[in-house]
C-alpha cells in the first residue's frame, strides 16, 4: 500500500504536529495508514473524500490525552457516559476523539463526528461513513501490526462491507480478552448487522 504525503491537507499537517510534539509519531503514522485504507474503500463506494479523510485522520487522536483523564474530560465536556465506560474508561477513547475534533480541530461536520465516535465499537444504523472507519481502523491493534482487512477479508469488504464489518465485529467481540465487558453499541451494531 503506497501512502501519499505530497499535497497535504491543513488538517494533515496538524495533526501531525500535535504527535510530533507529544513524541508519539507512530500514532501519526497509523492515522495515515487508517486514513489510505479509508479512502480506498471510499472510492469503492463513492464516498466524500474530505469527510473519509478527516475521520480518519482524527479517530485517534485522544492517544494525546492520558487515559487516566478520560472520565474527567468526558464529564467536563457533557458526553453521555455509559455504564460500562465508567467502569472501563479506556472504552471512552472514540468519544474523547471526538471531543478533541471540536475543540482543537474545529471539526463541525456531524457525519464525521460520529465516524470518530463509533469507530471502536459501530453502533446500531451505522453509516457507511462509519463503517468505513471502523473497518480501516482495525488494521491494528495495541502496538503490533495486524491488518484486519487481510487477502481474504479485503475482497469481502470490496463486495460486501456489511459482510466484512459483521465478520469483523463479531471476531472483536468474540475474541475481547482486554476488557470483561462488551460496548453496548457493539452489541447492537452486531444484532443490527445480523438483520441485514
Amino acid at each position: 500500500m503506497t501512502i501519499s504525503y505530497r499535497n497535504s491537507s491543513v488538517l494533515e499537517e496538524q495533526v501531525k504536529a500535535k504527535f510530533k510534539q507529544a513524541d508519539m509519531q507512530q500514532e501519526y503514522a497509523r492515522a495515515m495508514l487508517v486514513r489510505s485504507q479509508a479512502l480506498e474503500l471510499a472510492a469503492q463506494y463513492g464516498l466524500d473524500k474530505k469527510q473519509v479523510s478527516e475521520a480518519a485522520l482524527l479517530h485517534n487522536i485522544s492517544r494525546l490525552i492520558p487515559e487516566t483523564d478520560y472520565l474527567t474530560l468526558a464529564e467536563e465536556y457533557g458526553a453521555e457516559i455509559l455504564p460500562e465506560e465508567r467502569k472501563n474508561p479506556h472504552l471512552l477513547h472514540q468519544k474523547i476523539s471526538r471531543i478533541l475534533a471540536v475543540e482543537e480541530f474545529n471539526i463541525s461536520d456531524k457525519e464525521v463526528l460520529n465516524a470518530i465516535s463509533c469507530h471502536t465499537t459501530l453502533r446500531p444504523s451505522a453509516t457507511l461513513l462509519d463503517k468505513i472507519i471502523f473497518l480501516a481502523s482495525k488494521q491494528y491493534t495495541g502496538k503490533s501490526i495486524k491488518f484486519s482487512l487481510n487477502t481474504k477479508q479485503k475482497p469481502l469488504a470490496e463486495k460486501d462491507l456489511n459482510a466484512s464489518v459483521l465478520s469483523c465485529l463479531f471476531n472483536e467481540i468474540n475474541n475481547n480478552q482486554t476488557t470483561t465487558c462488551i460496548h453496548p453499541w457493539a452489541q447492537k451494531a452486531l444484532e443490527d448487522l445480523k438483520k441485514k
